[in-house]
């Protein structure tokens, strides 16, 4: 595990032993959810060929202002829906980028590609935890499409997936400090890392969803501005 992130995440560790939460980890969306052959895609957005639905859900997310430039939210302040979908392919991770690189030359009809060139830090930061992803969009809509390499994100990202519920449960002020050293150390807080709209943010829900799986997941978040 990157020592920077243990180092930068200490204060975080000491603050969530202290609440002392009886409550355990949301385990995410495939829990006692339908089994996987029988979800669909509920977007409009085509997965890989070999990509297999493993969790759909709606998405709502509601920002109070500015609103990310690189993701479905870059329509600003208001409140945004659509869906969350979570897949796994059954090839490696080069052909899943592969299909992301070819998707982002020939988008689906009615959508562009955003080039990466607009949110480089974002998309530099998020390789470091074995995330490539493309930005599209759709008139209104915009949508996020991830390839994970899990066998990446489980080593450097898995830790936080315990952590993320009882991180939400601290107060604004104790976050902000927390937050703040860690940006320094990793170009990310802990917030934007669990932002669902984001791409490690939809990296941590895959890797709720997929669990021990070394497999690569794709993961698309679409949202309109209402």
């Amino acid at each position: 595990m990157n020592r920077s992130f243990i180092v930068a995440i200490a204060a975080f560790g000491l603050v969530v032993a202290g609440c002392n939460s009886q409550q355990s980890s949301n385990n995410g969306p495939a829990a006692g959810g339908s089994p996987a052959g029988a979800i669909t895609n509920p977007t409009d957005f085509p997965l890989a060929a070999d990509a297999k639905i493993l969790a759909a859900k709606p998405f709502n997310q509601t920002v109070t202002a500015g609103g990310g430039g690189g993701t479905v939210l870059s329509q600003g302040a208001g409140t945004y829906s659509g869906h969350s979908v979570i897949a796994q392919a059954s090839g490696s991770v080069a052909d899943a980028k592969a299909w992301l690189d070819k998707t982002e030359s020939a988008p689906p009809a009615g959508y562009t590609h955003v080039a990466s060139t607009q949110n480089a830090q974002a998309a530099s930061v998020a390789a470091k935890y074995g995330v490539t992803y493309g930005v599209f969009k759709n008139g209104a809509k915009g949508a996020v499409i991830a390839v994970i390499d899990t066998k990446v994100a489980h080593a450097k990202l898995g830790f936080l997936i315990g952590l993320a519920d009882k991180y939400k449960m601290l107060p604004q002020s104790m976050r902000g400090p927390i937050d703040d050293q860690v940006k320094q150390r990793l170009g990310m807080s802990i917030t934007d890392a669990l932002d669902p709209s984001a791409p490690v943010g939809m990296t941590l829900e895959a890797l709720r969803t997929i669990n021990s799986s070394d497999q690569p997941a794709i993961v698309e978040v679409d949202a309109t501005k209402q």
